[in-house]
This record gives structure tokens, sequence and C-alpha cells, in this order.
């Protein structure tokens, strides 16, 4: 079966007469049904010893709109009279030149056939902040050309193991400027709350306690404490509510924290294992894995642990369950003969699909911001590593090794000098 691709499901429930009927739409389209074809031209530099710069920022640029899946990077010819003038809907342009210690760049996003501006911005920085004036640059032309913001400007949480545990890394979308967080710790469950904050579990009090960690601070504490684990899963930035699973009544249950530790209402109340949920984009849900019917299966209850119901019908173990941020796709993993496939299901169950049929393993799916990529742990020849997954092109990428990955929400908008529109 194909992904999602056009797939409309109406249910017209008739009410009275024919006019009072209404329509309700189950609709999930290819994002990727046509890529904006751009000329990335090479950035000028005003003097030589900017030449490497510019070629730098000009490479990550291009790399970044290809990954996005949604632009289509072309390379102008000699003379302006080769294929790429004559599909291409915009052109970009750039120039840097120094400023004292400082760099500037002048960027600007044309449309190619009237040469009117679509975007023209200034952006100055320091030299060792090279790439994420690229990665801001290569979002902002997403968002001119397509309507909404990429994400080339997002990090990944990760573990990855060492000689005397597994500690917290953090990472570039890209795979670029990872950093360690934590030093001969094990670390379990790493979340983001918003772009400086995080939070992970880690055994090193003899307990699975839970920290909290301000990146900018440089601040550690713990927010959680609870006798055995205290996992959190998902958070809910509106309300500030983390969904945890909790052991402190030497039963895995889930329940709803604030930020500071504080229990707001616990959700589960059974028998069975209730663990790793998952917020639905509007907080009005949660998905997560329950072994209550014999077996470990996705289930969705509302935010107060009401309307309980069974998501997944096929696999004898499922696990992992993360709701898209668009909230039309959960992504889960399902075990398959020793291993574990990635699956997408609709909310409803009625549509679904395995992303790919190969040897490796996929587990601890995460979601992009834009609900188009997704990072995982693929497990294949004894390695661990984290991969990211165009679900509509089904490219696959490693980024580098670990598991366990939680994407970061996206930045707070960049604070530029607007040159133009």
């Amino acid at each position: 079966m194909r992904r999602f691709t056009g797939i409309a499901i109406a249910l017209c429930l008739a009410a009275g007469a024919a006019r009072a009927q209404t329509d309700i739409y189950l609709r999930t389209e290819r994002a990727g049904r046509g890529k904006v074809p751009i000329i990335v031209r090479e950035i000028e530099a005003a003097s030589a010893p900017l030449g490497e710069s510019a070629s730098y920022l000009t490479g990550v640029i291009r790399t970044d709109l290809d990954y996005s899946g949604l632009i289509e990077v072309l390379r102008s010819s000699v003379g302006g009279e080769g294929g790429a003038e004559k599909i291409a809907g915009a052109v970009f342009e750039g120039s840097l030149a120094a400023d004292g210690s400082s760099l500037v760049l002048e960027a600007r996003l044309l449309d190619f056939m009237s040469r009117e501006t679509i975007f023209s911005k200034r952006y100055r920085f320091g030299p060792d902040a090279r790439r994420h004036v690229a990665h801001t640059v290569s979002d902002e032309i997403v968002y001119f050309l397509v309507g909404e913001r990429g994400v080339a400007t997002t990090r990944l949480l990760f573990r990855r193991g060492g000689e005397k545990g597994k500690d917290l890394h953090v990472v570039d979308y890209d795979g670029f400027g990872e950093r360690r967080l934590t030093t001969d710790e094990l670390v379990h469950s790493p979340l983001w709350l918003d772009g400086s904050r995080v939070c992970y579990s880690s055994d090193r009090r003899n307990n699975w306690d839970c920290y909290l960690l301000d990146l900018r601070k440089g601040s550690k504490y713990l927010i959680t404490q609870w006798r055995g684990i205290n996992f959190a899963g998902s958070y809910f930035a509106p309300r500030d509510e983390i969904a945890m699973t909790l052991s402190v009544d030497g039963n895995h249950e889930i329940y709803v924290l604030d930020s500071a530790g504080k229990v707001l209402r616990r959700l589960t109340r059974n028998r069975a294992i209730d663990i790793s949920p998952s917020w639905s984009p509007n907080g009005a849900e949660i998905v997560f894995v329950s072994d209550r019917g014999g077996t470990p299966q996705i289930y969705i209850m509302d935010s107060f642990g009401a309307n309980v119901r069974r998501l997944s019908r096929t696999g004898s173990y499922n696990q992992s369950p993360a709701w898209s941020p668009r909230g039309d796709i959960i992504a889960y993993c399902s075990r398959e003969g020793g291993i574990y496939r990635l699956r997408l299901i609709s909310p409803d169950g009625l549509v679904e699909e395995t992303i790919f049929e190969d040897y490796a393993s996929y587990e601890d799916p995460t979601w992009a911001p834009d609900g188009r990529h997704i990072a995982a742990t693929s497990r294949e020849g004894g390695r661990s590593w984290i991969v990211v997954i165009d679900i509509d092109t089904k490219e696959k990428r490693r980024l580098v090794q670990g598991e366990s990955p939680d994407w970061s929400p996206l930045p707070p908008e960049p604070r530029t000098e607007l040159l133009g529109r």
C-alpha cells in the first residue's frame, strides 16, 4: 500500500434533511507532490580572504534545501541558457563582506522571471556562527517559497554508550555540532521541553530519577525522584505538561506533571503496564503502550485518561508511539521476526503501512517539527545509528552513532536586519 497519498475517506452523517448532512473527512496528502525548483548561486565574497566562508555558506544552504524534500536545487549554467533557467521558479543570491571582526551576509531571494524581491535580509555574525546562519537562511527560503518553516535550525538529543554508561548528547539536525551533555551516566528517555531545556532520566542515585537540564544556563536539577522509574515521555508546551511513566506504586502508570515536577493528575489505573505516552498536537489526546490485552499494543486516551481505545491491530509486540506534529499520523515500532519495523498509522486506525522491509531494526521514532521527517534508532550489524527518514520519498540518511533520539521544537524566529520585504 502506498503511503497516505491522495487518500480521502468521507463519512457522511445524515441528520434530517439532506442539507443538514455533515461531511467528515480524513484526508492525508503527499507533502512532496512537487518540489519548488530554484537556482542557488554562489555567494559572492567582497574580498579574497572571504572566499572560503562564502563557499562554505553556499554549500550548507544547498544541502539544507536538498534535505528539506521541498526544494529542488538547480545549478545555473554558464551564460544562463541551460535547462535550469527554463524551469527555475526563484533564484537565491548573496554577498559576504567583513565588518570589523564580524561577517555580514546580504541574502536575497528573487522571483526568477520578474526579478522581483521575495525577501532580502542582512545577517551579522561571528565566524563561528557560519553554519547556524546558513541554516537560518535555508529555513527562510523554505518559508517564503513553501509557506512553512524549515527544520535546518533544529537539533536532536540522543544517547550513546561509553565505558561507564550511556551519556546524553545533542547534535544539529544534519549530524554536525555534536556535544556531550553528561559524563559517565546511564541516561534514559531524553526529551526536549523547549529550545534550551531538556529532561532525561538517570540512575546515578540508584533510582531512575528525572532531571531537567537548561542548556543556556548550564544548570541541572531534579524534577522527580519517586521510588522506581521516572521516565518523561512527551511535553505539551501550551499547558507546561509532561506526560510521564512512573512506578511509584509498583506498577507502570502514566501521569501528567509540570516541568517543576508537580504531579497534576494520574491518567491510568490498571494492572497492566502503561508506558511511552505521546501527546497529540492539540493536547486533547495521548497515544501510549499497554499490555492490558495480553501483549504490548498501541492505545489512545483523552488527556484525562478516559475514552481508551486500542489503535494497533496487527503485530504481537508494538511499542514507541509518536504522534506527528501535524496530527494526521502516528509512528510506532512493530516486532516482526526478531526485528522492529517502522509503521505509520492514522489516528482512527483506517490507514497503515510499513516504511521499510529491509534487514535493519527501527526503534524510538521521533518527529521533526515539519511532520515530514522522522529520526529513529536503526540497529544493523551490531551497531546503533540515528537515522533521519523522509516519509514521503523514503530517503534515509545516517547522522551519528547512538540511540533514543528526540527532535527539538522549532527555535524562535530569527532576528535579522530586514532590507526588503
